[in-house]
C-alpha cells in the first residue's frame, strides 16, 4: 500500500480500476523499449481509476475524506512541485512534460507506471491533490472511470484544429469508440465513419452516433464501402493495394497496427490530417507512400493537455467531465460492459484477449464488493 509522498497528496481507495490497452500491452510485452526510462520499477499497473479519497494529507484543500474523485494520472512538474516548471508544462502541454523523470517522484509518466504511488491494478493508489476531479453524484462510477480515456481523445480535438466535418475513425475498442463520443459532443453536425473489425463494436458506435460503420471482416471489399462514402476513386497500382484519390479530411488511427495507420495514410484525402491516438510502436511493412504524395500531416496524442487559448487553458480533464454530466455519461458509461474482482484477473485478461467471443469493449476490476 502507497504512502503519501507529500503533505498535498491523498491516498484514494480503488472502486473501478479499467484495463487499458497499454496495460494488455504490459503483459503481452509488446510494449516499445523507447518508454522505458519513464518508468520506475517495481510499479502497480493501471491508470484508468474511479476511487474515494480514505487519507488526506495536512495541507490539503480541494478534496475530503469520503470524495469520489478520478485522477488525472500524469505526472508532470507541477505534480512533482518542481518550479519553474519546464518549456511544455508553462504552454499547458503536460502531457509531454520534459520532467517526468526528476524531482522526489520516481521516474514515471503516470500513475501505473511509476514506483511508490501505485495503480488502479491496486486496492489503493496515491494522486496529489491537484491531479483530482471530484466526481457528481449525478455520475455513476462506470461513467467516471471513463474519464481518464475519454480526456484522451478530447486532448486531440482541442489541442489542434479539430478534424474536418468527415472524420474516419480506424478501431472501434474503446478508444475508437470514445473518439466517436468526443466527435459528436464537440461537433454533432461532424460525418463519422468507423471502421471495425465486429459486429457488436459496430453497433456500439452507431449508439453513440457514428453515421457510417465498415466492417473489415468483408475482406478488401471495404476499400469500396470506403470509397462509396467519400465519393472517391479507387486506383490501382501495379502491385500491391489500391490508393485512394480523394477521402475524408481527417483519420483518427485508434487501433495499434499496421493496417491501420495504412489504412489512414490510404484514405485520408490530400492535405489532411491523421491523429495516431492509439499507442502505435512498430509497424514493419507500412507503405509511407501517401504521406508525402498527399502531403499529409500526421501528428502524434499522448493525452490530456491543456493547451492555452487566448491565455487560458483548454483543460481536457476538465472538458470531458463537462460533457459527461451534460448527458454523454450513461452512453460512455455504458462501454463498460464487464466487471472482475482482482482475485479474478485470468478471467478479465482473457476476457480481453478473446474479444470477438466476449463482445468487451471496457474491461474492470471492481473493488466495491
Amino acid at each position: 500500500e502507497p504512502l503519501l509522498p507529500g503533505s498535498r497528496w491523498a491516498k484514494i481507495k480503488t472502486r473501478l480500476g479499467g484495463i487499458c490497452g497499454s496495460d494488455l500491452n504490459l503483459v503481452k510485452l509488446s510494449v516499445s523499449p523507447s518508454a522505458s526510462p519513464f518508468s520506475s520499477f517495481p510499479f502497480v499497473v493501471g491508470h484508468e481509476n474511479v476511487g474515494e479519497v480514505s487519507t488526506v494529507g495536512g495541507d490539503v484543500t480541494k478534496v475530503a475524506l469520503g470524495d469520489r474523485v478520478v485522477a488525472n494520472p500524469l505526472l508532470p512538474c507541477r505534480v512533482r512541485e518542481i518550479r519553474p516548471v519546464c518549456p511544455q508544462c508553462a504552454t499547458g502541454h503536460v502531457a509531454t512534460c520534459e520532467n517526468f523523470t526528476e524531482g522526489e517522484l520516481a521516474a514515471g509518466m503516470m500513475i501505473g507506471t511509476t514506483r511508490g504511488v501505485g495503480g488502479s491494478w491496486g486496492e489503493f493508489f496515491v494522486a496529489h491533490e491537484d491531479q483530482l476531479h471530484a466526481v457528481p453524484d449525478s455520475l455513476g462510477d462506470e461513467a467516471a472511470l471513463m474519464l481518464e480515456p475519454f480526456a484522451t481523445l478530447l486532448s486531440p480535438l482541442l489541442s489542434h484544429p479539430p478534424p474536418g466535418e468527415n472524420t474516419l475513425v480506424i478501431g472501434a475498442g474503446t478508444i475508437g469508440q470514445l473518439a466517436v463520443a468526443a466527435l459528436k459532443a464537440l461537433s454533432p453536425a461532424c460525418r463519422v465513419t468507423v471502421l471495425a473489425r465486429h459486429r457488436f463494436q459496430g453497433d456500439c458506435a452507431e449508439a453513440l452516433g457514428a453515421d457510417h460503420v465498415v466492417l473489415t471482416s468483408r475482406g478488401t471489399t471495404y476499400f469500396d464501402e470506403l470509397a462509396a462514402i467519400t465519393g472517391g476513386r479507387l486506383m490501382r497500382p501495379i502491385l500491391g493495394k489500391r490508393i485512394h484519390v480523394g477521402g475524408f479530411d481527417a483519420s483518427m488511427v485508434c487501433a495499434a497496427n499496421r493496417a491501420a495507420v495504412d489504412d489512414a495514410l490510404r484514405f485520408t484525402r490530400s492535405r489532411g490530417s491523421v491523429y495516431l491516438v492509439a499507442n502505435v510502436a512498430k509497424l514493419p511493412g507500412v507503405d509511407w507512400t501517401p504521406l508525402w504524395m498527399k502531403e499529409l500531416s500526421v501528428r502524434g496524442s499522448v493525452g490530456y493537455q491543456e493547451p492555452l487559448h487566448d491565455g487560458v487553458p483548454r483543460k481536457t480533464f476538465a472538458k470531458g467531465l463537462s460533457l459527461l454530466t451534460e448527458g454523454w455519461g450513461d452512453k460512455v458509461g455504458a462501454l463498460v460492459t464487464h466487471r472482475k474482482p482482482l482475485r479474478e484477473f485470468e478471467p478479465a485478461l482473457a476476457i480481453c484477449f478473446g474479444r470477438e467471443r466476449t463482445n468487451a469493449i471496457k474491461v474492470a476490476f471492481d473493488f466495491r464488493g
